[in-house]
């Protein structure tokens, strides 16, 4: 009787776990690393035209990068191979191909099998309509991945931010950026503030500086690539002597204007480089424009991997530092 009570308990708290997670609608933390992507899709349809197009549009080149890297690390699975351990990988796109199918469609979903995860369900009659839905589409899927990405880095610097650091940029320039405590404080002025991170790998890193805003010109690629040289030929010298920071001007810059967080911004992607010395990478600025105060801050991010291709990853982590920036 004893062994029977013990069991009857046993069985009501199981269930009633069961109900918990049930009712708070539990769902496991998304598996993999940075960049991955699944797509669900039978082996027909990889080859076909369509399919071929979706996996062209996710192997896409990600801008700025001194080595061709791909948007995701992109690998396919059937269907029959979708498991519940598969459901948790944080991006996936899922195809639906069907000749009963009502209404072709694009669907995004966010924490759809895990958290936090982006899913894109894609839903055609045939091959052709799915090429047509990719082609519509392309720009909004791989917005929607690489945001997903983006607030992942976000959440994750808030969650651990460096308090130091975090006061450090809002003393000196009166706005909010949610520094993570990977970095570290490696130079400070009344001006300009150097943050970075060292590892075996190398380093990356970010830049915040600042100069009044004199007009449109001041957001022109010209000024704002001039402005960026001279401030960090005074502040970032190089590891031998004369050397300093500077932009690589023979590898062709990507130029872009949005607005982020309700302010104007001007978006920059190339390679740096050490005059007179041999290191460089990729950096991407992004000049905010704060009318309040007629200024220009700038935040400007760096990586140094010269044995590793794979710096996709670090710049995106970059980028979205840069996303939290707020004027105070």
């Amino acid at each position: 009787m004893k062994y029977s009570k013990y069991y009857l308990l046993t069985l009501v708290l199981m269930l009633s776990f069961a109900c918990k997670d049930k009712s708070t609608g539990y769902k496991p933390n998304v598996g993999g690393k940075a960049g991955e992507m699944l797509v669900v899709m039978d082996d027909k349809i990889k080859k076909s035209p369509g399919g071929e197009e979706l996996q062209s549009l996710l192997r896409e080149t990600y801008l700025g990068l001194p080595q061709a890297e791909p948007h995701f690390k992109m690998s396919v699975a059937p269907h029959r191979s979708f498991t519940n351990f598969m459901k948790t990988i944080r991006n996936v796109v899922y195809v639906n191909i069907a000749s009963d199918v009502k209404e072709e469609s694009v669907k995004y979903y966010k924490d759809r099998w895990a958290r936090p995860q982006a899913v894109v369900g894609i839903t055609a009659k045939d091959t052709a309509g799915l090429k047509k839905l990719v082609d519509e589409h392309q720009m909004k899927i791989l917005s929607f991945f690489n945001k997903a990405e983006r607030d992942r880095y976000i959440a994750s610097y808030k969650k651990f931010p460096s308090d130091e650091l975090v006061k450090g940029v809002d003393s000196t320039f009166n706005v909010r950026l949610s520094v993570p405590a990977s970095l570290s404080n490696n130079k400070s002025t009344a001006s300009f503030i150097w943050m970075n991170e060292a590892a075996e790998w190398g380093f990356q890193g970010m830049f915040v500086y600042e100069f009044p805003y004199i007009g449109e010109g001041t957001f022109s690629k010209e000024y704002l690539l001039n402005k960026r040289d001279s401030i960090l030929h005074k502040n970032v010298p190089g590891p031998s002597e004369g050397s300093f920071m500077t932009t690589e001007h023979q590898f062709p810059v990507i130029y872009k204007q949005a607005t982020i967080n309700g302010n104007d911004v001007v978006e920059i992607r190339g390679l740096w480089k050490v005059q007179n010395d041999l290191m460089g990478g990729p950096f991407i600025l992004q000049a905010h424009h704060d009318k309040k105060n007629n200024r220009v801050v700038i935040t400007d991010g760096f990586v140094y991997s010269p044995e590793k291709p794979d710096k996709r990853d670090k710049v995106r982590q970059m980028e979205a530092l840069m996303y939290t920036l707020k004027f105070q």
